[in-house]
């Protein structure tokens, strides 16, 4: 028998973990090759004896494990890349029957084995002490019973005032946040001094584990030794990567993503997104082509391909007598990938969208596919005054319970009937499913059998109370919508179409003083502002008066808070106000802005002015392949019935958002000569891909820089990308650092199904406007 090593080019060192401190005997126990046929030939040495034990993927995981951990997610990681050979690896689901839907279904498992390396560290039982934003994102990687065959004795919700009893050894589960650490490490500190002063701590075995979502800080090092716990708790990084929140929808579940990046420019969060797209192109393949729009984007890039280019797997490769022959590498399940800044596409988040799933959003808070249901508090509510929020508890008669909505199709099933409706369809349609269930509650009648009686009451009524349970949820929703919304919501689409057509400025910013004087939003306000500033753009005694108004309603505490806006361009600059003032009493009537003439490039502005004269009531596509209408409007912008046959139908015809317009032009160009000329003019749009090396050779595995699609059009790979495009199949993974919303989602499940693509969409979170808004307030 031959002891089997991991070689540390393999693709398990891809992963970046290292084996537990206590683990004497370093290497795997595995039985010969033709038994354990799923691992790659190349990623084991014959290089010593060995005792024989079969591999941790196949059946003895907790034996292996105390060994080395690590191996276990190498073989979930191969063996969801060649998930064609193993269809059983993940259990098949309702909502993803193909196999790139049970390959997303895996990084589950690479996250419970990431999470059980840790634990399998730490020896003898211990107390989880999870900080409350997490326990909704680790529901989807493991449940409570899986935490107990892993060691963890009790559960704790983290609470700065309240420690729980030291009874063991404590885990902390924390974002890295640094206020959030100091609280966990000032609790440590109260532990500590409980204890006698006379017995110095055992530093082999350390009683205090804290592990950091993502990523352990430098400053978290610099803090713990100023605390003087150093030695006494120990520091890990974990990372869940990508968490399947619904059918073809992934997020990272990262806090503060915008704030981070955007407005404080801090680029500490980018390291962990390309490690979880680095993960992502190991289990799925690298696409032939990846898409870069905006400068975070293609520092992304970057970072992914020095990742790839240090620790290069080699996973297709096999051993023979003459040496290593590389093998022609798997097709990848998603020929193309994109990646986009979310300060590229700001209307899509800041305008109100009309879909069902959006506007739930727009009253509720979201954590982690998680919405929150409760009568007496919503987002629009807690936004106003103080006044207008003691007026509203006031008029409410009766308390009702806070209860959770999952917005995932798999787990409500009246949510996966509605979830991309138009509002004005969804209620007449739970209303019918209101009656239907009345009825259907009232089948029970005296002259039933007493067989009868006992299957009603059994297996019928049951079903019935569930699915009357569901729906009650959703009429509540929709009742929020319609009272909070609802009242003003026709005046506000008019407004919103005239900032995105740039028509009726003074009817504009009549409007938006008449909120701030009457009806001021701490955020949405704030954020229709912005709106105005991004498409329009604000003169400066515009931009005094809304300033003016803003502070007067909120307080002059805010004011900061627009050099935070500014910071992520979201506001013009505050700093240069007297050179503005000065500049904008000089009128220079234009007829289009530079927002709208990039959007009409691209065909973004169904709405627009040009296309007044016509209407259509089918999706159109114009000879540059754009969607450029196929919503019937009227005068206010809506919707006709059934008129779902465009994107922009997502914001009531007025916009299609850019990811949307992006891929439908990816997916439409005939030759790479036809995508210059529809893409060419995005000079911040970079291409990559396992299509473009540094040689051009096909064996080359040396990746190039990302290039602007000009210069690859007067480049060697010309020919290369000519016959690649147009993709035979449409598959693509949207990646949007900042955050998506429910709108782009619906646009793209149209877009989805009016060509037959399958495309993939994620992000850092899932946000609505008011996220985003707040995220910068709070910054």
């Amino acid at each position: 028998m031959e002891r089997l090593t991991l070689r540390e080019s393999g693709i398990f060192a891809q992963l970046s973990l290292r084996p537990p401190a206590q683990s004497v005997n370093k290497h795997f126990l595995l039985k010969p090759m033709t038994a354990a046929p799923h691992l790659p030939a190349n990623e084991l040495t014959t290089s010593t004896r060995a005792r024989g034990c079969v591999c941790v993927a196949c059946s003895c995981s907790r034996v292996v494990l105390n060994a080395w951990p690590n191996l276990s997610i190498l073989c979930i990681v191969y063996k969801i890349y060649r998930s064609d050979r193993w269809p059983a690896l993940v259990p098949a689901s309702r909502t993803m029957d193909s196999a790139s839907g049970r390959k997303l279904l895996g990084f589950r498992q690479i996250a419970q084995e990431k999470l059980q390396h840790v634990f399998y560290s730490i020896p003898s039982e211990k107390d989880l002490i999870i900080e409350p934003a997490l326990i909704k994102p680790l529901e989807h990687v493991c449940g409570a019973s899986w935490l107990r065959k892993k060691g963890i004795d009790k559960i704790f919700k983290f609470d700065s005032k309240n420690p729980p009893p030291k009874r063991k050894q404590f885990v902390y589960l924390i974002t890295s946040s640094l206020l959030t650490f100091k609280s966990v490490l000032d609790q440590i500190s109260g532990y500590q001094s409980q204890t006698s002063s006379m017995m110095e701590p055992d530093i082999r075995n350390k009683q205090y584990h804290v592990l950091v979502l993502p990523s352990v800080l430098a400053s978290f090092e610099h803090l713990l030794e100023e605390e003087g716990l150093h030695g006494i708790v120990e520091l890990y990084n974990f990372q869940w990567d990508f968490l399947l929140l619904d059918e073809s929808l992934l997020s990272l579940e990262l806090p503060n993503v915008f704030a981070d990046v955007f407005v404080r420019k801090d680029t500490t969060p980018l390291g962990s997104i390309a490690q979880s797209i680095r993960i992502f192109n190991l289990v799925m393949g690298k696409p032939h082509l990846v898409f870069s729009l905006g400068e975070n984007a293609e520092k992304i890039l970057h970072m992914v391909q020095r990742m790839e280019a240090a620790k290069r797997p080699n996973v297709v490769g096999k051993d023979n007598a003459a040496g290593k022959v590389d093998q022609p590498e798997k097709e990848p399940e998603y020929s193309a990938m994109l990646i986009l800044d979310r300060d590229r596409d700001y209307p899509a988040c800041l305008l109100t969208p009309v879909v069902y799933c959006g506007l739930l959003l727009e009253i509720q808070p979201l954590n982690s596919g998680s919405l929150a249901v409760d009568g007496e508090c919503n987002k629009i509510k807690n936004g106003k005054l103080a006044f207008l929020q003691e007026q509203g508890a006031a008029a409410a008669s009766k308390q009702q319970e806070t209860t959770s909505l999952r917005m995932s199709g798999a787990q409500d099933m009246i949510y996966l009937e509605h979830r991309y409706r138009h509002f004005s369809e969804v209620i007449s349609l739970l209303s019918a499913q209101a009656k239907a269930l009345g009825l259907e509650g009232k089948a029970y009648t005296r002259e039933m059998k007493l067989h009868e009686m006992k299957e009603y009451v059994t297996l019928k009524l049951p079903k019935v109370a569930a699915a009357k349970k569901e729906l009650f949820k959703h009429l509540r929703l929709c009742e929020t919508i319609v009272e909070e919304i609802g009242a003003n919501f026709e005046k506000h689409q008019m407004i919103e179409e005239s900032i995105l057509t740039n028509t009726n400025r003074k009817q504009i910013m009549n409007y938006i003083l008449e909120l701030l004087s009457s009806d001021a939003h701490r955020y949405n306000t704030l954020r229709l502002i912005c709106l105005y500033h991004v498409t329009i753009g604000l003169t400066g005694e515009d931009m005094t008066r809304l300033m003016t108004g803003y502070l007067n309603a909120f307080g002059y505490r805010h004011l900061s808070l627009f050099h935070s806006l500014f910071q992520a361009r979201l506001f013009p600059d505050t700093t240069n106000l007297s050179k503005t003032k000065i500049l904008s009493q000089i009128s220079i009537p234009t007829l289009k802005t530079p927002f709208q003439i990039e959007a009409n490039k691209l065909k973004q502005l169904p709405t627009d002015a040009n296309d007044t004269a016509t209407t259509a009531t089918t999706p159109t596509t114009d000879r540059d392949g754009g969607l450029t209408g196929g919503v019937q409007s009227t005068g206010g912008g809506s919707v006709a019935a059934g008129g779902k046959t465009c994107p922009s139908y997502v914001f009531n015809g007025n916009y299609i958002p850019l990811v949307t317009q992006l891929t439908n032009l990816i997916f439409a160009a005939s030759s790479f000569d036809n995508l210059n000329t529809r893409l060419g003019h995005l000079e911040r749009l970079k291409v990559s891909g396992r299509l473009l090396t540094a040689s051009g050779q096909p064996g080359d595995h040396t990746q190039c820089a990302p290039r602007s699609i000009k210069e690859l059009s007067a480049s060697s790979h010309k020919v290369a990308l000519n016959q690649l495009l147009p993709f035979k199949e449409k598959t693509m993974f949207i990646f949007i650092v900042g955050g998506i919303t429910y709108a782009e989602i619906a646009a793209c499940h149209l877009l989805e199904r009016t060509i037959g693509a399958k495309i993939v969409l994620s992000s850092d979170r899932i946000i609505a406007g008011h996220d985003l808004i707040e995220s910068v307030v709070n910054c």
